[in-house]
Formats: C-alpha cells, sequence, structure tokens
C-alpha cells in the first residue's frame, strides 16, 4: 500500500508506514507511540477484510477526523469470495488423474483460510489487476481531499495502472507457459494470484500465520505433496523456514521464495519490483 500511494502522491505528500520494514500486519502489535502518526495523518490507507482489526481501536481514539481509506472497498463480494475454501485432503490428490490436475485450478481440494472461518482472505495486493482498482481508491481519496493537485494525481494514477497492466501482460504470458502449475507456499496468501494466472495451490504449511500446524496436518500436506509431485515449496521472507526445510528433507523437494509483500525496504517501486522478482522465481522454478 505504501508503494501504491507513494506512486500517486508523488512529491506532494509525506507518506510513512505504520509497520516497521520487517513486521508484517499478522504479527503487529500497535504501539502507543504509533498514535501520534494516525492523530498526525490526513489520510490513512488501510487493506481492509479484517487485515487491520487492532487498527480500528486505534483510529476511534484519535477522533476520527482522517479520511479512511480502504483498498478493497467495492468490490464485488464474488471477486472476494469465489476462491478456492476447501480443506485439504490427501485422498482425492491421490486419485486425480493427470488429465484433472491440468484443470483443476485449485478449486477441488483447497485449504481454509484461518482469519476467520467466514472473513475472506485479504491477500487480494497479489492480484495486479485488484491493485489497479486499490489505487483507484486511493486516487479518489487524494483528490477529495486536495482538490487543486486532482489533476496531478490523476496523471500519476494513470501511468502507475498502466504499469500494473503491463504487469499482469507479463504474468500471464510468462505463466501460461509453464509446464508445472501445482503449488504449495507458506501460508494462504496466494489464491487470488493463483486463480489470475491460472496456477493451482495445493497446500499450505501453516494454515494460521506464524502457528505450527498439528503433526495430522503436516502427514497429509506430505501426502498431497507426494500425490501430485510437487516439486517446491515456496517460503515468505518474513516467516521461519524451519518447517518448510523439514519438508524438503523428507521429501526431496526445493525450497524458494515467494515475496507477499508485506515487509520489506520501502520505496515506490517495491510492489513492482517485488512482483516481478516473483515472476522471476516462478517462471525459473516451475518450467
Amino acid at each position: 500500500l505504501y508503494s501504491w500511494v507513494a506512486q500517486v502522491v508523488g512529491e506532494h505528500a509525506d507518506v510513512e508506514n505504520l509497520l516497521p520494514r520487517d513486521v508484517g500486519p499478522h504479527n503487529y502489535s500497535f504501539r502507543p507511540r504509533d498514535l501520534r502518526k494516525l492523530q498526525n495523518a490526513d489520510i490513512i490507507v488501510q487493506n481492509g477484510l479484517g487485515l487491520e482489526n487492532w487498527l480500528e481501536k486505534a483510529i476511534e481514539n484519535t477522533g476520527g477526523k482522517q479520511r479512511l481509506v480502504q483498498t478493497t472497498a467495492g468490490l464485488e463480494s464474488q471477486f472476494i469470495y469465489d476462491v478456492p475454501t476447501l480443506k485439504l485432503d490427501p485422498d482425492a490428490s491421490a486419485s486425480k488423474s493427470d488429465h484433472d490436475h491440468d484443470h483443476d485450478h485449485g478449486h477441488s481440494h483447497g485449504h481454509h483460510h484461518h482469519h476467520g472461518d467466514h472473513q475472506p482472505n485479504p491477500h487480494l495486493w497479489l492480484d495486479p489487476i485488484f491493485a489497479c482498482h486499490g489505487v483507484t481508491n486511493i486516487l479518489n481519496a487524494l483528490v477529495a481531499a486536495d482538490p487543486h493537485r486532482a489533476s496531478f494525481y490523476r496523471e500519476n494514477a494513470q501511468r502507475y495502472v498502466e504499469r500494473l497492466h503491463a504487469l499482469d501482460r507479463d504474468l500471464t504470458e510468462a505463466l501460461d507457459k509453464l509446464s508445472v502449475k501445482t503449488i504449495v507456499t507458506y501460508h494462504d496468501a496466494f489464491p487470488y494470484f493463483t486463480r489470475r494466472y491460472g496456477l493451482e495451490l495445493v497446500g499450505v504449511v501453516e494454515q494460521i500465520p506464524s502457528v505450527d500446524p498439528s503433526p495430522r496436518y503436516l502427514a497429509d500436506l506430505m501426502k498431497v505433496i507426494r500425490a501430485r509431485d510437487v516439486k517446491v515449496i515456496f517460503t515468505e521472507p518474513q516467516f521461519n523456514t524451519r518447517l518448510a526445510k523439514r519438508l524438503k528433507q523428507d521429501l526431496s523437494v526445493s525450497i524458494a521464495e515467494l515475496d507477499v509483500l508485506e515487509t520489506g525496504k520501502l520505496s515506490p517501486n517495491l510492489y513492482e519490483e517485488g512482483m516481478r522478482r516473483n515472476l522471476r522465481t516462478l517462471a525459473d522454478l516451475l518450467k
């Protein structure tokens, strides 16, 4: 979100990130000194969909005079909820034919997202087409807050959205050519990405971020990895790779990193650079 805002405002606003660069929203604890940042803000940008529940009370404590922007606002519910939500099913995985694998795209044996039984998966930013929607929401808030610079913001947003569409085209072209399309990730952050680009997410290492899975779950996951001939387990930069390394040793698979872009060095180009880095990783390992 930092990079999206920075691309639109240019030099006409100070953009601060509430979270430290090495702490993701799953592990963040609101600090009293952070309240000053919120109190001094004209606009507060958040993802929404339950990702920042810790932020709601803090905003209330500031008096609620800031403009609050949710990048997910205005999305049709079908777009948010129409992603795989079935639990890991090793028996079903083992019985599927190779032909079925090519066309399943994750809808027959996905896994439950544990941000709440009835809450949607919040990781929409990993779909660049959704990113365009989020940038538009940010633009509208900036124009309302600072109408004198509306044309400047609109021009910046238009250029950025064009680059995001170019990113989407590059992802589509490269990932469509992959011979292997089944993947396992560290936690359930990629359902929108895999849906957009025709990949099949057949399992995750941690059902709940930063919580070790049960031995039974790990055993089922190993069955799925063997049955679906998964070659690579994708870790994330902000999570310990201990479990992934154990699976690597037990199953003779590779491990590599896909960046969920929840942490990292802040820059206006963070989103594009991170997504293209993920593209290179997938293209290199799944060809």
